[in-house]
Order: structure tokens, then C-alpha cells, then sequence
């Protein structure tokens, strides 16, 4: 007889493997444990330091100022301003390591140069004052000047280095040969093995001779690309040189480099002490996603900021607007600029806040894995399953809660991941290993009889014997797949018979074993087979017709909605009002009709369909029409989306019901404002129409149908039928070209055009002339049809119907901020 593995032997191999990976630190067991810190580090966040500002070069500032790069003349006009605020210390975190490069500075230089040489000997009035011009001129633009004159009259800006961290380098090279500025901003190495720099990038001399200090802003993530530590120190030449946030918080704290604390496992700064790793690392204690007040830098440079906000604090100017710098990954912020890290370390530092992996952290792990190692191999076996299984959840809990206390109370991180690993994983090969061997024989008996009832209902089933069949496989474990299987056909046997209950009743069957194909679909099939409602099949020859077999108490369905009644038709479809039971929600329900679709693009138009659903689904928008499911039921495609009270915009676009100007101003802004949300995520509308456009009873604006024109148009069958109306075309939809979120924008310029006037800027007694008057023809004013309108509104409309897309407004958001410019200057 075969004999088995002890299972002292299982549980002592299930150890060392543990212990293995451990010690290799295993990625992805490293990975779960690193995402238990983020979460521990999230629970322990000290309170953020009220020392600490940021001025954030951000999307507003850049908006306003201009492209980045700036000048650096900007930046050391906000350095000024916050000198005379008395910010202690400013941290600039913008490495400025090239000369700036200005054509017309060079040109200046080269103009003046070449008349000092012609005009030498030869000085007259005139020439002078043209010198003296050319000169002035030249002190203007020269914006690396400015930003020095700025760090020389204010001696409180901290300056950023970086350093090119390489593996190969052995950091023996001596520093006889360093620049005095870069000196002045190191120590000696110490015995700590900290990272060791191959090669340095400093700002240019003229700016590191002027700051106040300089430090590196290098970052280290971990394997799993995330932000934990600080690198306080790195090696380069024999010395040693302070990160930017260390330079910064001890520039704050008056505190010399010198006198920084250094020994094996700890960093002091003026009496604080902080761990270090074996690496020389500093776990960063991060204080929340926004650990320090912000301020845009516009907002600063035009003095909009209280002058007490910066008042003997740290003051950080850096990158925050989208698409400059590096986004990190940290534990309290997916997506954190270097300057917010940077303000994090410094709040960490001046509080006295860190957290640390002593000494003693490594050994215990080793002791508490070989302690559960030992229950594992020599207690849990002797336990009853119960007994076994409480004892093993409080000795889990009790070493979590163990883990977690210290780091919430203590600072101090032990990984707790691998002893719950070692744990989980042992006692569940152990207790299975047990279950396994008990089971084996009863489950070789019942196979041979498992078969046997399989072959005799499979033949009863044959010769239509469904309910003797039905007894055989009754005797079979449902739960066993192929068993499901059977007991499936079976019930489409029923079915084929009409014998609906019968049918049910396997269903109900293969349920008691978990969920199996469509079987819950099938049930409320077999019982409400009399109420089912279908919508329009292939050829049924009418739009959406419905079809009630019998009387029913049930509401038809569409998908898990009820339908309760119809609330029109369009060019796609019917609406319905329908209820979904789950929620008890009412909701619209918009169906697309298979049966007008030509049957070689089917496919493309049902996948088509569910791909601009599911982008429209992914916005969310106070002025855009929720959509909440979007589904496939009896060949009809269907979304259902928020039920809206009120009336589109057509009603009011007659001459007899215009609206006042002022609301017809409030509602194109605001689809504006929904328009450049939608094209900021990627979709575009193309059929911006008054009919797609609605004003509920509280006067909120929603805009419907996003994506579906698109689908709509490409599925069209009929020759030379255009679906949705011509009028709100732009002109590149008419000779099909290219579209974006611009053609939405011309759309809305009729749409704006017609609710101010009662008519359309562009008509024809066809469609060709009326397409070539939206292609060709220059539409009327505004103000002509009705004296009232406002004379920006023309201006913005002659912006909106451009022919051209590049003449348009580029972002919908422009439309807004005209309108309110414009009511503001009127």
C-alpha cells in the first residue's frame, strides 16, 4: 500500500518554503506586504505641518501665464513677493541646470556689441542714447540675471541638484577639485553606506553661488513603483550631499550640516531623531494627501494672497499642473507631485514624525514563523476540526493585531504578510490533507454507481422517458459539472414538451448546486412564459411593434427592467418608461431596432453599440443624462438611463415661445460645460440638437444621446435617408470627414443661433442646398432677427458656425468663459 507524507514533514516543508521566500523577498508576497504598509501608513498619518506652503505652478496658472516653460524672470518675481511676505526659507523645485536660451537677448548682444565696436572713438548724443537702449533692453531679457539678482538679494532660496544614481559607481573619486558653491553644501562621509552618485547635475553656477543651500531631489521607489523613502544623504567624490527636503527643513530650523547626526541606524536633526534603513533610507511619514496649504502661483504673482499666508513658514514653489513633472505613486496619494513629496518630508522632519524597521524586526519574523511552523507540524494535527479552527484564527488575529498596534503606536513596521502566508497556507494544506484522506473511499464507492445512474437516464432520456430520466440524474451530485450539463438538456426536453413546470423544477435542481448557464433567466421564462413581452423581430414590417403572448399580472421585461408604458419614438427607437425591481428605480429605457439594420453589419453595429455605451456610461456630469445599464434582450439593443422630468429645447425654439436672452445664454454655457467634459474623456457627441437637449421643471439642463449618432449613422440601410436632422450638422460631418469635439461646438452655434431667433442660420428647400449652405454660405446675425440679442452673443456665434474647425473654439470650455466675460463686462 502506498503510504502518505507525514504531516510534520508537509508542514515543516510549507515552513522553509515560506521562510525562503521571505528571505529573497519574493515579489509578490513583497508586494502584498508593501500594500499592507500603504494601508498601516494611511491609519498612522501624523497631522500635517501648519509650516510648510506650497506656491503650485498648476493648470490655472498655466492657462493664465502661458506654456511652460516661463521666463525665469516670473519665477523670481514670486520669489521677491515672498521675501517681502518674510517667508523664512523658499524652496524652489525647478532644476535649472542650462543657460536660458532667448534668441532676442542674443540678437540684443550682438546688436550692441557690433556699435560699440563701429561707434568706438565716435560718441554722439545720438549714438549713446541708442546704446544706452540697446543696454537696458538687454538687462530685460536677461532672465537668468533676474532669477540671480532675485537669490542674491533675498539669501533664503534652497535650490534642487540631481544626481545620476549608478550601480557601477564606487564614490572613491576625492572632492579637491569641487566648486566652492557645491562644498559648501556637503559633509563627510560617514560609516553609513548611503547611494552612491556616477555623475552630479547642478544648477547653473550663477544660481548655486547665490542660494542659500542646495540639495538633491532624487527619489527611489520601491519594486512596486511606489514612493515610501527619503533618501536623506547621497555619496558622490568622498562626500555627502543632503536631499532638498533635509537642506530645506534645516535651513528652517537654522540648523548647520555639519552638526546632522549620523551613526548607523539613525539620522538626529537638532534633537529629533530618525531611523535609517541598512540602505541609509528614511521611511517617510506621510501626513495625508495634502499635507501642506497650497497656493497658485498666479494668484501669488498678482497678489491675491493674504501676505500673513507665508509668513515665517517654508515656502516650496514647484510643478503640479497635468503633463509637466513626474506623478509618483505614494501610500496616501495614487498620483503625488514631487513638490507635495517634498513638502511631506519636510512636515515629517519638523515634526519629529517617521516611521522605522529596527534592528530587532528581522529576527522576531524569523521566531514567529517557526513558532507557527511548530503548531503547524505538531499541534494543529491533534486538534478536532473545530477546536483546530478557532485556535488558528485567534493566533492570526493576535499577530495582526500584534503587527498593526506597533505601527500605529510605535511607528515601528513588521511585515506581517509571510507569517499570515505561512499560516493561511499551512493550515489550509493540513486540514485539507485530512479531509481528502477521509473522503477518497466514500467517493470511490459512489463513483461506479455515479456513472451507472448517468448511462440509465442518458438512455431513459433517449426514448422520452424525461421524468424516469430525471431520477437517474437526481441520484448524481449536481454539483459535478458534466451532471449540470445533463440535467440542462434535460430541461430543454421539458421545454420542447411545453412541460414548463417540469422544466422549472430541474432548473431549481441544478440551482440548489450554484448558479449554472441562463437557468435564473430560464425560470422567470418557464413562469411568466404568458407575460413575456418581445420587441419587433427581423422583418416584422413595423418600428418597435410589441407582441404580449397572453394576459399577464407581471409588467413585460426588457433585460431585468419592467416595462410600463411608452413614451415615444425617434429615429432609433422607441423610449420606454421602465422600472428596474431591484431598486425600485424608474428609468428610461432607449432601444435600437436590429430589424433596420442590414445583416452583414449587424455584428459591427451591435459591437459598435455597446462600445459607445459603455463610453458614454463612464460620464458623469451634473449636465449630462446619467446612464445606468446598457443590454442585449429578444434582438433589441436597449440603455437605460436617468428618467428626466421636463422638455427638450425644441418647444422653445419657435418664434411664438423663445425664451428670454439671459436663459438662453445660462443653458448653452451650461451644455458647454458638458460638452468639454465629454470631450476631455474622449467622446464626442455628433448630434448636438435641440431635441438632445432638455430643461427639466427645476431648470437644470441635461444633455442625452452621447455616442449615439455615431452608431445611429454608421447603421443606416436606406438610400439617402440621413438619420437625426441635417440642420445641426457641422460641415465636415456633411462631406464626412474627420470629427472631434469642434463639430459638437458648431452644432451648439445653431442650436444657440435658433433658440435666440426662432430660426435656423442655415436652410434650403433640399438637402443638398441646405448642405451647402452649412458647407459654403455665411449665416445671418442675430442680432438682425431680433434686436434684444446682445452683441457678444453675435461674436461668440461667428466663433462657433467657422467653417473651418481650426477658426472655432478649440475647447467647449472657451464658450463658457466668453459668456461669462462677456455678462460680466455688459
Amino acid at each position: 500500500m502506498k503510504r502518505t507524507v507525514p504531516e510534520w514533514v508537509l508542514a515543516l516543508l510549507i515552513t522553509l518554503v515560506v521562510i525562503g521566500t521571505y528571505l529573497f523577498s519574493w515579489y509578490p508576497l513583497e508586494t502584498l506586504e508593501l500594500k499592507t504598509y500603504d494601508l498601516r501608513a494611511r491609519a498612522a498619518q501624523p497631522a500635517p505641518s501648519s509650516q510648510v506652503a506650497i506656491v503650485a505652478i498648476d493648470d490655472a496658472s498655466i492657462q493664465r501665464i502661458g506654456r511652460w516653460p516661463w521666463p525665469r524672470g516670473y519665477v523670481a518675481e514670486v520669489i521677491g513677493i515672498l521675501a517681502r511676505q518674510e517667508a523664512k526659507v523658499i524652496g524652489v523645485d525647478i532644476l535649472y541646470t542650462e543657460e536660458d536660451l532667448n534668441q532676442g537677448l542674443a540678437e540684443i548682444r550682438t546688436l550692441k556689441d557690433k556699435l560699440e565696436k563701429e561707434a568706438a572713438g565716435q560718441k554722439t548724443g545720438q549714438l549713446s542714447s541708442l546704446l544706452d537702449s540697446l543696454r537696458d533692453a538687454e538687462e530685460r531679457l536677461d532672465n537668468d540675471a533676474i532669477f540671480a539678482a532675485a537669490l542674491q538679494e533675498t539669501k533664503r532660496v534652497v535650490l534642487p541638484l540631481f544626481f545620476d544614481l549608478s550601480p557601477t559607481a564606487d564614490g572613491t573619486v576625492k572632492a579637491d577639485r569641487m566648486p566652492p558653491y557645491l562644498k559648501a553644501n556637503t559633509r563627510d562621509a560617514s560609516g553609513i553606506s548611503f547611494p552612491t552618485a556616477a555623475q552630479i547635475l547642478p544648477p547653473i553656477e550663477p544660481f548655486a553661488a547665490r542660494s542659500l543651500g542646495l540639495g538633491h531631489i532624487n527619489l527611489q521607489p520601491d519594486d512596486d513603483g511606489a514612493v515610501r523613502r527619503e533618501l536623506p544623504f547621497i555619496a558622490y567624490q568622498g562626500k555627502l550631499y543632503p536631499s532638498f527636503a533635509l537642506q530645506v527643513a534645516l535651513k528652517y530650523l537654522k540648523v548647520d550640516l555639519s552638526r546632522v547626526g549620523l551613526d548607523e541606524n539613525s539620522m538626529t536633526v537638532g534633537g529629533s531623531q530618525f531611523p535609517l534603513d541598512e540602505r541609509g533610507r528614511l521611511l517617510i511619514a506621510y501626513g495625508g494627501p495634502n499635507a501642506a496649504a497650497t497656493y497658485s502661483f498666479f494668484d501669488v504673482m498678482n497678489g491675491k494672497i493674504a501676505p500673513s499666508a507665508f509668513k515665517n513658514r517654508i515656502v516650496l514653489i514647484g510643478l503640479t499642473a497635468s503633463g509637466l513633472g513626474t506623478a509618483y505613486v505614494t501610500p496616501v496619494n495614487p498620483s503625488m507631485t514631487s513638490v507635495d513629496i517634498i513638502a511631506q518630508v519636510v512636515g515629517a522632519i519638523l515634526g519629529n514624525h517617521a516611521f522605522s524597521r529596527p534592528a530587532w524586526a528581522f529576527p522576531a519574523e524569523l521566531a514567529v514563523m517557526a513558532g507557527i511552523g511548530v503548531f503547524l507540524a505538531l499541534a494543529l494535527p491533534r486538534m478536532r476540526a473545530g477546536r483546530g479552527a478557532i485556535v488558528s484564527a485567534v493566533v492570526l488575529m493576535v499577530w495582526n493585531g500584534a503587527a498593526i498596534g506597533f505601527f500605529l503606536t510605535q511607528g515601528v513596521w513588521l511585515k506581517l504578510v509571510y507569517p499570515s502566508i505561512l499560516f493561511i497556507v499551512g493550515y489550509a494544506v493540513i486540514v485539507s490533507r485530512r479531509y481528502l484522506l477521509t473522503e477518497r473511499k466514500k467517493e470511490l464507492v459512489e463513483a461506479d454507481s455515479i456513472e451507472t445512474n448517468k448511462m440509465l437516464g442518458l438512455s431513459f432520456q433517449g426514448q422520452g422517458m424525461l421524468d424516469i430520466a430525471f431520477e437517474k440524474f437526481r441520484k448524481c451530485p449536481v454539483a459535478d459539472p458534466p451532471v449540470k450539463e445533463l440535467l440542462y438538456n434535460l430541461a430543454l426536453d421539458f421545454e420542447r414538451k411545453r412541460m414548463f413546470n417540469k422544466a422549472a423544477a430541474v432548473y431549481d435542481h441544478i440551482l440548489s448546486a450554484g448558479d449554472f448557464k441562463d437557468v435564473h433567466e430560464r425560470i422567470e421564462k418557464m413562469k411568466v412564459a404568458e407575460k413575456t413581452l418581445m420587441f419587433g423581430g427581423r422583418g416584422s414590417g413595423r418600428m418597435d411593434s410589441t407582441v404580449l403572448i397572453d394576459a399577464a399580472e407581471t409588467k413585460p421585461t426588457l433585460g431585468r427592467y419592467e416595462i410600463l408604458k411608452e413614451l415615444g419614438r425617434g429615429a432609433m427607437g422607441t423610449v420606454y418608461l421602465g422600472r428596474d425591481p431591484k431598486i425600485n428605480r424608474e428609468v428610461a429605457i432607449k432601444t435600437l431596432r436590429y430589424e433596420e439594420i442590414e445583416p452583414d453589419l449587424l455584428a459591427d453595429v451591435k459591437k459598435r453599440f455597446f462600445h459607445e455605451a459603455e463610453a458614454a456610461g463612464r460620464l458623469s456630469h451634473p449636465n449630462i443624462v446619467t446612464m445606468y445599464d446598457a443590454g442585449e434582450d429578444y434582438d433589441v439593443a436597449y440603455l437605460a438611463m436617468e428618467l428626466l422630468t421636463g422638455h427638450d429645447l425644441t418647444e422653445y425654439c419657435k418664434k411664438e415661445n423663445l425664451l428670454p436672452v439671459d436663459e438662453v445664454v445660462r443653458i448653452v454655457s451650461q451644455v458647454a460645460d458638458a460638452l468639454d467634459y465629454a470631450h476631455k474623456s474622449g467622446v464626442v457627441h455628433r448630434d448636438i440638437k435641440p431635441a438632445n437637449i432638455m430643461r427639466l421643471d427645476n431648470g437644470d439642463i441635461k444633455v442625452t444621446d452621447f455616442g449615439i449618432a455615431r452608431v445611429v449613422t454608421s447603421s443606416r440601410t436606406q438610400t439617402g435617408v440621413v438619420l437625426g436632422t441635417p440642420s445641426y450638422m457641422s460641415p465636415e460631418q456633411i462631406t464626412g470627414s474627420k470629427v472631434d469635439g469642434r463639430s459638437d461646438i458648431f452644432s451648439l452655434g445653431v442650436v444657440f443661433f435658433e433658440l435666440l431667433t426662432g430660426e435656423k442660420p442655415f436652410q434650403g428647400d433640399s438637402i443638398a442646398t441646405l448642405m451647402y449652405n452649412i458647407a459654403r454660405t455665411p449665416h445671418p446675425r442675430a442680432r438682425d432677427l431680433r434686436p434684444e440679442v446682445p452683441e457678444y452673443c453675435d461674436m461668440i456665434i461667428d466663433v462657433m458656425l467657422a467653417k473651418e474647425p481650426e477658426h472655432r473654439y478649440q475647447l467647449s470650455s472657451d464658450i463658457s468663459s466668453d459668456i461669462a466675460m462677456a455678462r460680466l463686462n455688459s
